[in-house]
């Protein structure tokens, strides 16, 4: 009775999807969601369930559950728990409380979860013999998706009590919506943003549910977009008024000469994190900047600004679009000229070969068709590694939610599970990951959850035979690579195994053929063979000549002669 009243009260506060493993302890409650309006999807491994159920809300699916249970399948999902807590996506994780029993120890599976938990999630809840399911998970959900999103542990057994930690609001877990600081604040926002001449909006993944808003606001008065890249596509990558910058295409100076040059930088639903600050090297002058979030924690946070806000992106727009105001007297010349200047990759970064059909034989050029290819509304998900560095330098993002990629966790393994997780949760919208041979190992498994569930999605594989990105930082160092090659797994042969189609980059048909496929339930699996550019060959050449100077230098004490 009690699992199915935890089912009924999932489905009562909107949850609709369940990812895990099932095991003795959660077996009652996988049975009782059956037919309660929460479906559940059976992942290959508990840490890809919690990639698919961050992957679930990033895409807008709203917050999933993780379902797993204690001890092993506690400890397994906890990388893609701390994903989510980076990456800013609400999902709870639900398992079975430790055992426990007076006068005995050393129980099978007996951990203290929620002290392992604790710095990774936003509250510990337990649902115990006297506690009211609707009433814990309730104040779990609305834990997860106040202020801050993130994740949320419920512990489900023996014991008493409704929360391990008390249900009361906490710093940072407000929505933004009101009181009269608020109000005032809101209120001194407009009167700057109508007195500024030449505004700026940085905006980050909590504005993403306010897309169309920012773009009636910006394009009303002429103002240039940066986003983090958690927020790519906010504002579509092809209009003039979004710069297109990403710390990976480089243009840091850029970005911070046209902050400067600013009058009012307006920061919206971005908590200016490693990732979202370009490595903190963002310069955001206190006197110009005014922040906007539903995190209270996330406005004390690295820059200070002369004016925090505690609401949302959308309170904040629907205050700014009512406050009638003139064009920005941002040249739309200077305007278009920066937005080139960040666009245009550092050339100092490898743009691997990649063996493809004529006229694509670098990785710049892929990213290139694939951006062709792909419908505006398509969501890319990337891996850890080198490929997403490229994704992100090459590959313009044309609609919100449209990059989902691992933000300052940065988990190998993240890609392909993400991709499941945003297909179910955005269910209109084509999707594809891109992964590197060395995360597909990690993870190459949960296609057989795509294949079993009839779930579409095109998986990238970057095949070098390497951790590509890894190896070239020690080649460029030491002039050779040691401990990072992964083998040659035989793509083709394990897409057969698995049932899922597998097509070659370089024998590639018409690119209308592959969409036609994705339009279907069955994952495709396009492997891209990726080998050493010239500039890497000789870069790497250079490097092992003074890795080999280096050791006579330190074997004779003298630097050889000549040199």
């Amino acid at each position: 009775m009690e699992a199915r009243a935890i089912a009924q009260a999932l489905a009562r506060h909107g949850v609709r999807r369940a990812f895990g493993v099932p095991g003795t302890q959660t077996a009652a409650l996988v049975e009782a969601l059956r037919g309660s309006g929460v479906a559940f999807t059976l992942a290959a491994h508990e840490v890809g369930a919690a990639f698919m159920a961050g992957g679930h809300f990033r895409a807008g699916g709203g917050p999933a559950i993780v379902l797993t249970i204690g001890g092993p399948g506690f400890t397994n999902a906890l990388t893609g728990i701390a994903e989510a807590r980076q990456d800013s996506a609400a999902l709870l994780h639900v398992v079975n409380a430790p055992p426990t029993a007076p006068g005995e120890r050393f129980r099978l599976q007996e951990i203290d979860q929620a002290a392992i938990a604790g710095p990774l999630v936003k509250g510990t809840y337990r649902i115990g013999p006297d506690s009211d399911p609707d009433t814990v998970l309730g104040e779990a959900i609305r834990r997860a998706v106040g202020g801050e999103p993130g994740p949320v542990l419920v512990e489900i057994g023996a014991g008493s009590g409704s929360a391990r930690r008390p249900p009361e609001r906490l710093p940072g877990d407000g929505a933004g919506d009101g009181g009269p600081a608020v109000e005032a604040g809101l209120d001194e926002l407009a009167r700057r943003w109508q007195a500024a001449l030449r505004p700026v909006v940085l905006a980050g993944q909590g504005a993403s549910g306010a897309a169309n808003a920012m773009r009636r606001l910006v394009e009303g008065v002429r103002c240039p977009v940066l986003t983090t890249p958690s927020a790519r596509g906010l504002l579509p990558e092809d209009h003039p008024l979004a710069m297109g910058f990403d710390v990976l295409r480089g243009g840091v100076e850029t970005a911070n000469s046209l902050l400067e040059r600013s009058d009012l930088v307006l920061v919206t639903g971005a908590k200016l994190g490693h990732n979202g600050s370009a490595g903190f090297r963002l310069r955001l002058a206190e006197e110009r900047l005014v922040r906007v979030d539903t995190d209270a924690t996330a406005l004390a946070a690295n820059y200070p600004a002369s004016l925090a806000v505690e609401a949302t992106t959308e309170t904040l727009l629907e205050r700014l679009l009512a406050a009638e105001r003139p064009e920005s007297r941002w040249p739309m010349a200077e305007l278009a000229e920066t937005r080139a200047r960040l666009r245009t990759p550092d050339e100092r970064v490898p743009d691997p070969v990649v063996h493809g059909p004529p006229g694509i034989g670098r990785a710049s050029e892929f990213f290139g068709w694939l951006r062709e290819t792909l419908p505006a509304q398509a969501i890319l998900v990337t891996d850890s590694g080198l490929h997403q560095v490229l994704a992100r330098r090459h590959y313009d993002v044309l609609s919100a939610r449209g990059l989902l990629a691992p933000s300052d966790f940065q988990s190998m393994g993240f890609g392909l599970p993400t991709a499941i997780g945003a297909r179910l949760g955005a269910p209109d919208r084509p999707v594809a990951a891109v992964v590197g041979d060395g995360g597909f190992l990690m993870s190459g498994l949960e296609l057989t959850t795509a294949v079993r569930d009839g779930i579409g999605l095109l998986a990238i594989v970057f095949n070098d035979g390497h951790l590509n990105q890894i190896r070239i930082q020690q080649l460029r160092d030491e002039g050779r690579s040691f401990g990072v090659d992964v083998g040659s797994l035989d793509h083709g042969r394990f897409a057969e195994a698995i049932g899922v189609d597998h097509v070659a980059f370089e024998e590639i048909g018409a690119a209308g053929d592959l969409l036609r496929r994705l339009e279907g339930d069955r994952p495709v699996l396009l492997e891209v063979r990726v080998g050493d550019s010239w500039a890497m060959r000789s870069r790497s050449a250079g490097a092992r000549l003074k890795s080999v100077l280096r050791g006579v230098r330190d074997a004779t004490g003298r630097a050889p002669s000549g040199s």
